[in-house]
């Protein structure tokens, strides 16, 4: 059974979230306050966040902000903010999806049912890539991902090494298709269907900033990792090692 948290001000409408939810078999934690938000997470984590924007006690963008790469549970923002600029900002700081009020309980739970499946389907094996003079080790099941670099021209990595790069939980889902699709061409289409297929509108700007602060984690070689194909998407360059 999937624990899911529901935080917003409007405690009416927040409690009918939370019964719906709980007939579809889901259990549900809600809460009035940013701040009783905090400290619940603190002590346990969710399988998934519906949050609002707007509380009494503190500005929930503000929160997603914070969140962003702390936390690697999905997060869908509904809000009664329906402005492009907030449905972007809350995507770049990494929320998996966005819906307006007044919305229906039927479509969102059926979001969130979509949500909890693709996070559901990750492999539990790890797999190893290199470029370059570089390793890559992805834990699909913990979302773990370690970048080592090679002490030596014939590619000897020393175990327990590398550094850990933490993404946020759309960056994930990103990275997991790209790494699927590696060697291949994949479009700003293609990952925008794939990865945000609840959104209602798309936009090339979210994944473009995805894409942007995942390379930026990667460092220096973030655009060989990941390369740009003017004019229709990327392309993730890693070769896959054997186990």
């Amino acid at each position: 059974m999937a624990y899911i948290y529901i935080a917003d001000g409007d405690s009416a409408l927040r409690v009918r979230m939370q019964q719906y939810l709980d007939i579809h078999g889901y259990s549900t934690v809600g809460f009035d306050y940013l701040s009783d938000l905090s400290r619940a997470l603190q002590k346990t984590l969710p399988d998934l966040l519906i949050t609002e924007l707007e509380f009494e006690d503190g500005d929930g963008m503000q929160f997603l902000k914070k969140a962003a790469g702390r936390y690697h549970f999905p997060i869908i923002v509904a809000s009664k903010r329906d402005s492009e600029s907030d449905r972007i900002m809350s995507f770049e700081f990494g929320c998996d999806d966005y819906v307006t009020k007044p919305y229906s309980m039927k479509e969102l739970t059926l979001r969130v049912t979509a949500i909890l499946r693709r996070k559901r389907m990750g492999s539990s094996e790890s797999s190893y890539w290199y470029l370059h003079s570089s390793r890559l080790s992805v834990n699909w099941e913990a979302h773990l991902a370690v970048l080592s670099h090679s002490c030596s021209a014939l590619g000897d990595f020393s175990e327990g090494g590398g550094i850990e790069i933490r993404f946020t939980a759309s960056e994930w889902k990103i990275m997991v298709f790209l790494v699927s699709n590696a060697g291949r061409l994949v479009s700003r289409l293609q990952l925008l269907q794939t990865c945000f297929p609840e959104s209602l509108e798309s936009y090339d700007r979210i994944i473009d900033t995805h894409i942007k602060n995942i390379r930026a984690k990667f460092g220096p070689e973030g655009s060989d990792w990941i390369e740009t194909v003017r004019g229709y998407g990327y392309r993730f360059k890693g070769t896959q090692m054997p186990l």
